[in-house]
């Protein structure tokens, strides 16, 4: 992930972000702050000196009065504004922020690859970028705005206790010592224990998870894996535990010295010297004594508030930088947009001495791969567990790019071609799909039903996926919701009834290269059976990969190719590799009787 760097940089990233989302927003914000200050600095400092001032020349107390109602009624009237910006716009801006945001953020992720899904590294650095946008960019906000607002109002204060007395802005100091050199080890000091934390903060949010959703219910119940999963739970919370035992001295150490500097000095120190002047070197008129204690306490709370929002300024920046490094990361899986949208009908797909090897591993799962697939072939590809079948079609997918070798679509590298495009030539069905919390007929588009054509295409999927008279009996057909995480009337199928809906998938789509990745590993030998018969009905004229741990189904190829260890050892059609007598042979062989009995039964 891009290094970003810089405190200011890193705030100001987030303001343009604002300002792009809500302008009105950043206004809204000053403003707010702008009052609350001058309010303080009013009250605590000009009122102060006017009431003296107009007492020692003799003004009348309705003059004093009227002033005071003045300023009432217009305070009061600020009061109102703040009230209805703090309980109507802000929680409405601060959804919108929440929303655009996270939006940017999930665009995001849907576009890196893959792989950056299994770096460590990367995905802390999402899990604490998505955590922290909500907070961050309202922290922001506010945190800027104070620090302007209050380095007016507290230039304007001291402007008024340098006029009483010069030698007292030396008390000003004491507040930024505490804030600025024992805040920031403070805050360097929270933030390398928070890092310390994620991974086991990882552990409890997904345990958390786990036992939270439906599709971990019954593993958890009919098994011992929950006392497992509470194991990982307490060693997620040890290990938090263990960090902040560790940090704890050094936190409680620098706090003490924060909070001596920050608030003992300036108050105990401005109250007694100007008690010191007042009653003992009599310098100092009580009137100047009663301003100056009050513009004092002003001050100080101004200048502790100003050093913590410069605090906050450098905190956020470090949490910033998660945010921003992670929309700035640059996506390695280049896509091609002057590129041409790959024509069709599909020619050819050919891997040229493809090799493959997964970031961080050390061993190859493909190596010197050579497969072509010419016009509407179908291809099986079979193989134990771990042959390396799946990530073959992931690279034919482009999900990942190749370490060596070329992939050719129609004599051309993949590469070349826009990635939108070339991606949407595929149809797939996988064996690890997922079933979202959404209407079935969402489920098939993978979007929103829009015509009636859209309904039509929904009901025909369902119908070639052998599952329509399941969906039509549901008390909304092809619109109810499926499982029951947002709607207690939802439908909960079986897994098998999940899976058929996920291959309704590819029958819903356009698509010129069907992809099936053991897509029917939930239902029996027969009704297998049938859903490939509909999927090759389905994609005639059109090239076709399946995976199959049934090898029953590789009869139904054109090719097959049998991999292992990354490598094809064996091709031909299914009569060729039986007479070959080789290892395809003898896996289909030691299957066959259970099929016939699983047939049988």
């Amino acid at each position: 992930m891009n290094k970003q760097s810089g405190v200011f940089p890193n705030n100001l990233f987030i303001l343009k972000l604002v300002f792009r989302i809500c302008p009105g927003r950043i206004a809204a914000e000053f403003l707010l702050k702008a009052i609350g200050y001058t309010a303080w600095v009013f009250y605590s400092i000009v009122l102060v000196k006017y009431v003296l001032h107009a007492i020692e020349t003799g003004q009348s107390f309705g003059e004093i009065a009227l002033f005071i109602t003045g300023s009432a009624l217009f305070f009061g009237t600020c009061n109102w504004f703040e009230q209805w910006v703090e309980t109507s716009y802000k929680p409405k801006t601060d959804a919108l922020l929440f929303e655009k945001l996270n939006g940017q953020l999930y665009d995001k992720a849907a576009q890196v690859e893959l792989a950056c899904y299994e770096d460590a590294e990367f995905y802390n650095r999402y899990t604490m970028a998505v955590k922290e946008t909500e907070t961050r960019a309202s922290s922001v906000l506010e945190t800027t705005a104070d620090t302007v607002c209050a380095v007016i109002a507290g230039i304007g204060v001291m402007v008024n206790m340098y006029m009483i007395d010069h030698w007292v802005i030396l008390f000003v100091l004491s507040p930024f010592v505490g804030k600025f050199l024992f805040g920031s080890m403070h805050n360097r000091l929270l933030y390398a224990r928070d890092q310390e934390s994620v991974s086991h903060r990882r552990k409890l949010d997904y345990v958390n998870r786990v036992v939270y959703l439906q599709d971990y219910a019954k593993e958890i119940r009919m098994s011992g894996i929950f006392r497992v999963l509470k194991k990982t739970y307490e060693e997620g919370y040890s290990g938090i535990n263990t960090v902040v035992r560790r940090f704890a001295p050094r936190v409680a150490g620098v706090h003490f010295w924060q909070n001596i500097f920050t608030f003992l000095v300036i108050f105990q120190g401005v109250l007694l010297y100007s008690l010191y002047r007042t009653m003992v070197s009599r310098t100092l008129e009580v009137s100047e004594f009663a301003v100056l204690t009050s513009a004092m306490v002003s001050a100080s709370w101004i200048l502790i508030g100003l050093s913590e929002s410069l605090i906050k300024v450098f905190q956020n920046s470090l949490y910033i930088e998660n945010l921003r490094g992670f929309l700035s990361y640059e996506i390695k899986m280049k896509d091609n947009p002057e590129g041409p949208a790959p024509a069709k009908p599909v020619q050819s797909l050919e891997l040229n001495r493809v090799s493959f090897t997964y970031p961080g591993a050390s061993t190859p799962v493909l190596r010197d791969i050579s497969i072509r697939i010419e016009g509407s072939e179908k291809i099986a590809l079979v193989g134990h567990n771990g042959a390396g079948k799946t990530t073959l079609v992931k690279l034919l997918m482009r999900l990942y790019d190749p370490n060596h070798g070329q992939l050719l679509l129609n004599g051309r590298d993949i590469r070349d071609y826009r990635l939108g495009s070339y991606r949407a030539l595929f149809g797939t069905a996988f064996q690890d799909f997922r079933i979202f919390a959404m209407t079935v007929a969402e489920n098939v588009l993978m979007r929103q039903p829009v015509t009636a054509a859209d309904y039509h295409c929904v009901r025909d999927a369902l119908v070639k996926s052998g599952v329509y008279d399941k969906v039509a009996s549901l008390p909304k057909g092809i619109d109810t919701v499926l499982t029951r995480e947002f709607d207690e009337d939802g439908a909960v199928l079986s897994g098998g009834e999940y899976q058929k809906i996920a291959v309704a998938r590819a029958f819903a789509k356009e698509f010129e290269i069907a992809v099936f990745d053991e897509p029917s590993s939930a239902l029996d030998p027969v009704a297998e059976y049938g859903i490939y018969q509909s999927m090759l009905a389905a994609c005639q004229g059109k090239p076709v990969f399946f995976i199959s741990h049934r090898l029953s189904m590789a009869t139904l190829a054109d090719r097959i190719y049998m991999l292992e260890n990354g490598t094809v050892i064996e091709t031909g059609t299914h009569d060729q590799l039986m007479a070959l007598n080789g290892k395809y042979a003898d896996m289909f062989r030691k299957q066959a009787e259970k099929y016939a009995e699983e047939v049988g039964a």
